[in-house]
């Protein structure tokens, strides 16, 4: 791996959430400066120590959190919420989670892309890392379901609600573009004849010739 490529590292702090390109260089100097911060690649807890010997594959999925916020004993997740207005991050303690797939009976909740029943969640273990997405069932009236995309290109990072004819189209349009489902790169040719499950990580980025961006 070439260690000026770059990565869209998650960074979730008593500020909020944002999300940052860094080498994996800058992301071994970011965790080592950040003391009690957790790392997480690919969902999986990393030390701090072990990120610059790592082989970071593109598209790895790379969270930096850290491991208390506000002073509160209950760890807390960084909750991906979709509705009608938009899309959006928030960092919530489980209990809070719970609150709010409460009540609205009409979310989804997504837990390491597995649906899970709201009245289930108490009780669920969930553990340090876990993704977790909130989404309505059907967006916008429409009978296709919706997916939440991420997509990083020359002008940034933004997260995009498509359905999957329309990831299809976009996936088409962007020549050299790498498309991620659940970590695994795919075709754009077979997307089409896929079975997307509810719930599923998509990620569509430029590939990398030679090391750099297409």
């Amino acid at each position: 791996m070439d260690h000026n490529t770059k990565f869209d590292v998650e960074i979730a702090d008593a500020s909020g959430h944002s999300t940052v390109q860094m080498t994996q260089n800058e992301i071994a100097e970011k965790a080592t400066q950040t003391q009690g911060s957790w790392v997480f690649v690919n969902n999986q807890l990393v030390s701090a120590a072990d990120i610059a010997e790592m082989n970071l594959e593109a598209g790895s999925r790379i969270r930096l959190m850290p491991g208390l916020v506000g002073g509160q004993d209950a760890p807390t997740f960084v909750v991906q919420i979709t509705d009608r207005s938009g899309h959006s991050e928030v960092v919530m303690t489980k209990a809070q989670i719970v609150d709010k797939a409460s009540q609205n009976n009409d979310l989804w909740v997504f837990v390491n892309n597995q649906l899970v029943n709201t009245a289930d969640l108490a009780d669920l273990n969930m553990e340090v890392g876990s993704s977790v997405r909130m989404a309505p069932g059907i967006i916008g009236g429409q009978d296709a379901p919706a997916f939440d995309v991420e997509i990083a290109d020359a002008t940034g990072h933004s997260i995009v609600s498509m359905t999957q004819t329309e990831l299809v189209e976009k996936a088409g349009q962007t020549q050299g573009s790498w498309v991620f489902i659940n970590n695994q790169l795919v075709s754009a040719a077979d997307i089409a004849e896929m079975h997307l499950e509810a719930g599923s990580s998509i990620r569509l980025m430029p590939g990398l010739v030679g090391g750099r961006a297409c």
